[in-house]
């Protein structure tokens, strides 16, 4: 549940199919035994990415987009999803440019606004 934070040591000590595992039950819990649409995968997934920079502190940007998004009123799982839109944008453009730019995706995020 994107709504409460996963203690970060518990979270970062699972190994990454169970973290995916986790968001994907959660998630997928309106349709018992039900396969997960792709979209809905790599939704997830993009969940355990978020959660464990969230974790990590790294970037640091992304703990601080968290604060600033959830002090504007947002729940935190819709915070999520606003950094999860990021490092969506940032991997499609590492993809398109053959290189990860850590530096314009610490802009994005220190440029996410509440609304």
């Amino acid at each position: 549940d994107a709504d409460r934070p996963p203690d970060p040591a518990a979270w970062l000590a699972a190994d990454a199919p169970a973290r995916l595992a986790a968001v994907e039950a959660h998630h997928g819990k309106g349709a018992p035994g039900a396969a997960l649409t792709p979209a809905l995968r790599v939704h997830a997934a993009l969940h355990v990415v978020v959660e464990e920079q969230l974790a990590r502190g790294d970037p640091p940007q992304a703990r601080r987009a968290l604060a600033r998004l959830v002090a504007s009123g947002r729940a935190r799982h819709d915070a999520v999803h606003a950094i999860a839109d990021v490092a969506a944008d940032a991997a499609r453009s590492a993809l398109a440019e053959g290189r990860f730019d850590p530096e314009a995706y610490a802009r994005a995020l220190d440029g996410l606004a509440a609304e």
